[in-house]
């Protein structure tokens, strides 16, 4: 094994900035004060019909020590807006990741995330067939909250709380003198016109109310089914004027409006980790009625280096499938205006706010059953002085997912921080225990290390890890760091590429062991060998750090898709001598010539992992 100090690593190590900003890492105490916020929650039966739609809007009030109360209306069903209040528990990790209440429902819990403009969450962990998007804002202290200039805008809406009305827009809206709207050119679909084709929409005579708060309405004509936008929404601006979350407060109404502060001069670059290092948290919602998951919701984060592809690392619920952690490469192309597609997704997109902020919306002519918002919001930055880990620098050594992806038994994984070790040293299997004076305690067991250095560690994940979550911890000489928590799951697969950074062509092999490229693509119906790691368990078993003597197998029985197509899975088990690593050897599906690459996916009973392609001929 190669030391992967580049690549993907290096870039990381960049991205996180460590080492040039204030000691920083977030505590209950980030998330203080009021915030607007707009929760909306689709309940449904066991085949995707909607139930029980709920939608709530107004303010939210956090302590800063792990409660809050709110007050707002509430819309259940096709019934009349009524007052609701409430209050509730929630927790923020060193990270960002915060469990919180439901204000929309008793008993279901927030997977959110913190970001420098807001939070953002989906209960994704509850047991019932609800999906929902929550989005709160910080509220001015004061006069504040001013709606200027002009704001990238989606919209998700059930007019009724019937998904048969279901429609998905985006636009931009722009302010014009005394209280008016310039006109509007909405693209979007509807569910009940064209058959969900893609169409646009002229909106004229917009107008919009502000108060001191922040609060306010904007009307776009009578409301009607007929049209992808109309009616009157109440909106709400946070205080630095860079987003716009609403909804409708009639009966039946269940919509989701977020607008975000648009820019010039746009380009791929843009979409960027920023100065302070910090990356995006995003969250989501969908529904497709055409699809074997009609619903779905999520919580995860996004690594945007700038070069046109995006990493994904998501906690999905969805509907007949549970849960499941989701890792996937998008790519995607930027207008100067911020506006643009992310094929692949097959959404558009549009990036505002000084490139802290981004849409993403549902809106492609090959997938007219599906409406979904997403939104993603910069991470703040974390630091710290001494012997420091960064709570989002725990990755995948192979597919460098974003943080919040979990680490599973026996995976290689790598660490970055600052102060981590007194020199560069690398270790040979057997991988030791201590290394240059450092070790790693992860759930309180030894974890086996491979290199270590100032602002990086490689090392293993210790088979007996067990439970949901994981602290790590790492010591140089006789100091500690501080203590990271993690998710923990029973597989995290990640694959090795050729450029070392989890993305682009995957390291794979033909049998005999020469490399597969542009240069000696696979062929249909080949057998091909796979090295990557995060498989979890494997029987018989192997001690930690040691590699396999005798031949394994993984406890979990993937399953490969080449171009979607299911592949044979003739082993899947450690590689021989090289700890942490795991080979699948596969049987290629027949697949129609000269295509150049096709995706290369590996699913198990928990994760589906989607980040690299095969040359193919």
């Amino acid at each position: 094994m190669t030391i992967r100090t580049g690549g993907g690593w290096a870039l990381l190590a960049g991205l996180l900035g460590l080492g040039h900003l204030p000691a920083q890492t977030l505590t209950n105490q980030s998330l203080n004060g009021k915030f607007f916020f707009r929760q909306m929650s689709l309940g449904t039966d066991g085949s995707g019909n909607l139930t029980d739609p709920r939608s709530l809007l107004g303010t939210i009030t956090f302590d800063g020590s792990g409660h809050f109360s709110f007050t707002g209306q509430q819309v259940t069903g096709t019934g009349a807006p009524a007052p609701q209040t409430g209050s509730g528990a929630y927790s923020v990790d060193s990270a960002g990741d915060v469990v919180m209440d439901s204000p929309l429902r008793s008993g279901d819990k927030e997977n959110a995330r913190l970001g420098q403009e807001a939070l953002i969450g989906s209960s994704t962990e509850s047991a019932d067939n609800t999906f929902d998007l929550f989005v709160a804002i910080p509220a001015p202290t004061g006069t504040g909250g001013t709606l200027s200039g002009s704001y990238w805008t989606a919209t998700l809406e059930f007019p009724g709380g019937a998904s048969t009305n279901a429609r998905n827009t985006l636009f931009n809206l722009t302010t014009a003198p005394s209280g008016t709207l310039a006109a509007i050119t909405v693209n979007g679909h509807a569910a009940n016109l064209s058959n969900g084709a893609l169409s646009t929409q002229q909106v004229t005579g917009g107008t919009y109310v502000m108060n001191a708060d922040g609060s306010g309405t904007v009307a776009l004509g009578t409301a009607s089914t007929s049209v992808l936008l109309s009616g009157s929404r109440t909106i709400y601006v946070s205080a630095d004027g860079n987003v716009v979350i609403g909804g409708s407060l009639t009966a039946g109404a269940h919509d989701f409006l977020i607008g975000v502060k648009a820019m010039t001069g746009v380009s791929n670059a843009t979409w960027n980790v920023n100065s302070s290092g910090a990356s995006f948290w995003a969250a989501g919602l969908r529904y497709d009625a055409g699809d074997q998951a009609p619903e779905v919701s999520f919580a995860g984060s996004v690594a945007a280096g700038g070069t046109g592809n995006l990493t994904w690392s998501k906690r999905l619920k969805s509907l007949n499938q549970g849960n499941l952690d989701f890792t996937t490469v998008n790519g995607y192309s930027l207008n100067a205006d911020g506006s643009g597609t992310v094929p692949s997704a097959l959404m558009q997109v549009a990036l505002g706010a000084q490139g802290n902020l981004f849409l993403l919306s549902s809106l492609d002519s090959r997938d007219p059953g599906a409406f979904e918002i997403n939104l993603g919001i910069r991470m703040w930055p974390v630091s710290g002085t001494g012997i420091f880990l960064s709570p989002q620098g725990v990755v995948n050594a192979a597919s460098f997912a974003p943080a919040g992806n979990p680490i599973a038994p026996g995976e290689f994984i790598a660490l970055f921080g600052t102060g981590l070790a007194k020199s560069l040293q690398v270790a040979t299997p057997p991988y030791p225990t201590s290394l240059n004076g450092v070790s790693v305690q992860i759930n309180g067991k030894p974890s086996p290390i491979y290199f270590v250095s100032a602002g990086q560690i490689n090392c293993l994940v210790p088979y007996a890890a067990t439970g949901t979550t994981a602290t790590i911890t790492v010591t140089n000489g006789s100091a500690p760091s501080n203590t990271v928590t993690v998710p923990l799951a029973a597989t995290a697969p990640g694959m090795f590429s050729t450029n070392q950074g989890g993305t682009g062509t995957g390291a794979i092999r033909h049998a005999d062991f020469s490399l597969v490229n542009a240069a000696s693509p696979a062929v249909s119906g080949e057998t091909v060998l796979i090295y990557l790691t995060g498989m979890g368990s494997v029987t018989p078993s192997v001690a930690d750090g040691v590699g396999a003597t005798v031949l394994t197998q993984t406890v979990s029985q993937p399953l490969v898709l080449v171009g979607g197509m299911p592949a044979t899975v003739l082993f899947s088990g450690l590689a021989p001598g090289f700890p942490g690593e795991y080979q699948m050897n596969v049987t290629l599906p027949a697949f129609s010539p000269g295509q150049g690459t096709l995706p290369l996916a590996i699913s198990t009973s928990n994760a589906f992992h989607d980040q690299v392609v095969i040359p193919v001929q």
